[in-house]
């Protein structure tokens, strides 16, 4: 096992402050909780900002797209391929954000942890590095061709989730026997009062019950639940049969209003067949604790102020406060050591009974597959020379890591460059003054959304069935990666000045003002929320006259004006037809579609148009290259680009239109071109407070999480319906839709 310090993860999600009730004075009529639910917001509909190209198995794929070989040399030029030098003008059609990151600095006011960056200038002008422009194109070209993934880093770690509040219902209590073969499971646990000062039971001494303690109990029962009423070390009074014995498990205080720990009592579990803990358990286990650990920041953990030698420690009862559940922090607790107290939950997959371990009741699990197992084998990263795919063989290949094969690489067939700005800076820079613009925090990818990322068992391009179970989502074999991720264009406002006028009107917080019924400026951080209760006001946020900026956000001092133009070339060597084509195809795309390049693509920046110069461009075949090096004394023949240009690219077309490959061609057209009906933003639940409408401003808080969690309600052990919703497919209704927090009177007061 690794050091937990060295892991990665993302703070416990808190409860919404306010969902609670408080009690009333005595003599009155019984307290009437308040229940928070959440409902589908029809109205409120939005695209993602991302989705998904499929990436198809290359078998069902047209010929000189599915076959993979050793690229062509370098050392001659052949007949009937094309070389040359391609005009390319690039049109920047939403703010492009170019930022020198080696210029970075803090703040002048504010968390020193915060970075402000300067826009990336050479010369006078803005600097676009022909890097960057050949990983926008290369990207493109491997979706539309369906080639192989040049990067995937698929690990051996399946993808990780958590589990439903539900769920726990169905873990049963175990100890790891003191030879750590087995799992003696126990008869039951009993809730032990811990946290709460006035209910908490100690030792006849007063001292506290510790992890593994070894006690016996005396419980009461009310319902199907049982509480410890006293504990003590040591055997029970004789003569005394109620007492019972267990060991006293402790978790950490790591969720919203808990009060209590456990016992497990292991009284009449004797008579228990143990449970033998096979290679494939402790494999699963501790594949879930690598899991946990990459889910977490180890500097959250360890570099709490208040809680850096105790992360267990709760400093309040928001995200980010509550204590760190013990096997994030604790070695010992991350092992399956002898005498460890665990749960275990026995399902049948593809008819067998697998028998899975826990820390806790409500955990992370591990998906069936692996990322790579979920990827078709011949979209890997090509593993040697001679299985180069088409987007290889024309943008060049390094071996894989470690692969130790030769040749280890290919210089590509493609050069980009130099890349040169029409205007200077003066011209095409907007400059924010003072520390800048604070932009929207970007969410983190997440490919354990399985909804998001993963596709049915029957086909690699569908969304995953709505309503399916969390756990069928996850534990079923078979299911595909959605494909290669893409981002939206913003049609919506990508040419509202409005829009991109990050001051707003007035000075109201420009965020929480809906521009002519598009959409908020969702590039923007919302300034600080007010304290206290009264965050929503007048169908709106309240905020301060405050910017947020802190570890979580940048702050950009410019960006590059819309309509400001790039000229490069895009010089080809010895490229046959389809080749030449698929790249032609993406550099003259439908006038509606546009490119995303560089920074911020979630937030709506860097859609760039790219159109070819036919004047400006020479394309000739190797016949007559060949023609021209045997007598050097002729000129190369009068150039008819366009021509070639046109033939390559309908060549390219026509395979767009074969088998499977329309699929890949409409979704990746359908996001490049974007919905001018609906707005672009992540997704987002809207408050009780907040007035109805199609449109629901940024949170200042900060709630991702919430809409999440709100696709996973349950209604009868099953999803609920107008919930479980999975990201669709661009093509078809490509929108999401919103839910509303519902507050409904339970009327009886029942307690949790």
């Amino acid at each position: 096992m690794t050091d937990q310090r060295s892991r990665r993860p993302v703070p416990r999600p808190g409860k919404r402050p306010g969902s609670g009730g408080g009690g009333r004075p005595k003599n009155t009529a019984p307290k009437r909780e308040t229940e928070t639910t959440y409902v589908p917001d029809q109205k409120a509909k939005f695209l993602n900002p991302y989705a998904f190209v499929p990436a198809l198995p290359r078998a069902a794929l047209p010929g000189p797209l599915r076959e993979d070989a050793e690229p062509r040399g370098h050392d001659r030029l052949h007949k009937d391929c094309w070389t040359g030098s391609i005009a390319v003008t690039l049109t920047v059609r939403t703010p492009l954000l170019l930022l020198d990151t080696a210029r970075a600095a803090a703040p002048e006011s504010g968390p020193q942890e915060h970075r402000v960056y300067p826009v990336l200038t050479r010369r006078g002008r803005p600097y676009l590095p022909a890097t960057s422009v050949k990983g926008m194109l290369r990207s493109a070209y491997e979706a539309v061709t369906g080639s192989r993934f040049g990067v995937f880093h698929s690990g051996d770690l399946p993808l990780g989730w958590r589990r439903t509040a539900g769920d726990a219902l169905s873990m049963k209590p175990a100890r790891v026997s003191d030879d750590g073969t087995a799992l003696e499971e126990c008869e039951t646990s009993a809730r032990l009062p811990y946290y709460d000062p006035e209910k908490r039971i100690s030792y006849p001494d007063g001292s506290t019950p510790q992890h593994l303690d070894e006690v016996h109990v005396r419980t009461e029962k009310k319902g199907n639940t049982s509480t410890v009423t006293e504990i003590r070390k040591g055997p029970p009074p004789e003569g005394s049969e109620e007492w019972k014995r267990g060991y006293v498990c402790v978790t950490g205080n790591n969720a919203s209003d808990k009060t209590d720990e456990r016992v497990f009592l292991v009284g009449s579990s004797r008579g228990k067949t143990p449970i033998p803990i096979t290679e494939d358990m402790r494999r699963r286990w501790d594949a879930l604790m690598r899991s946990y650990g990459d889910a977490h920041d180890p500097e959250d953990i360890w570099k709490r102020d208040g809680a850096e030698d105790d992360p267990g420690k709760r400093l309040g009862n928001e995200p980010g406060k509550l204590g760190w559940s013990a096997h994030l922090w604790q070695r010992e607790r991350a092992e399956l050591r002898p005498g460890a107290l665990c749960y275990f939950r026995r399902t049948r997959q593809n008819g067998t009974v697998v028998t899975s371990i826990y820390p806790v009741t409500v955990t992370r699990d591990i998906a069936a597959e692996t990322p790579g197992e979920m990827l078709p084998d011949d979209l890997h990263p090509a593993p040697d020379y001679d299985r180069l795919s088409i987007a290889d063989r024309v943008f060049g290949w390094v071996a894989p890591k470690g692969s130790s094969t030769r040749p280890a690489g290919y210089r590509g067939r493609v050069r980009i460059g130099p890349v040169e700005c029409t205007a200077d800076e003066r011209q095409a820079v907007t400059v924010f003054e003072g520390d800048g613009l604070p932009l929207a925090v970007l969410s983190a990818p997440k490919p354990s959304q399985g909804r998001f990322y993963l596709s049915e068992v029957s086909d690699p391009a569908r969304p995953v069935q709505a309503r399916a179970s969390k756990e069928e989502v996850y534990t079923t074999k078979g299911r595909k990666l959605r494909g290669r991720k893409v981002y939206w264009h913003h049609a919506a406002v990508a040419d509202d000045p409005d829009y991109w006028n990050p001051s707003g009107s007035g000075s109201a917080d420009p965020t929480q003002q809906p521009v002519d019924g598009k959409g908020h400026r969702e590039y923007r951080r919302p300034r600080k929320p007010v304290e206290g209760d009264g965050v929503i006001s007048g169908g709106r946020f309240v905020t301060r006259d405050e910017e947020q900026r802190d570890s979580q956000n940048r702050s950009v001092r410019g960006w590059v004006k819309p309509g400001t133009t790039f000229t490069f070339r895009v010089d080809v060597h010895d490229l046959d037809e389809i080749e030449l084509g698929a790249l032609v195809w993406l550099l003259r795309l439908p006038e509606d579609c546009f490119h995303r390049l560089g920074l911020g693509k979630p937030l709506g920046f860097g859609s760039v148009r790219l159109d070819i110069d036919p004047d400006a461009t020479t394309l000739h075949s190797g016949e007559q290259w060949s023609a021209y090096y045997h007598l050097l004394s002729d000129p190369l023949p009068e150039n008819d680009a366009a021509s070639v240009l046109d033939r390559c690219a309908k060549a390219f077309e026509e395979l767009l239109a074969q088998g499977e490959m329309p699929k890949i061609r409409d979704a990746f057209l359908a996001v490049a071109r974007g919905r001018a009906d609906l707005p672009v933003h992540y997704p987002r639940v809207r408050p009780a407070a907040l007035r109805a409408g199609h449109l629901i401003p940024p949170d200042p808080r900060g709630l991702a999480y919430e809409w999440f969690s709100a696709n996973e309600r349950l209604e009868d052990k099953e999803i609920a319906k107008g919930h479980g919703q999975s990201l669709p497919d661009p093509t078809g209704a490509p929108f999401l839709v919103a839910y509303r927090e519902k507050k409904n009177d339970s009327g009886n007061g029942r307690g949790r």
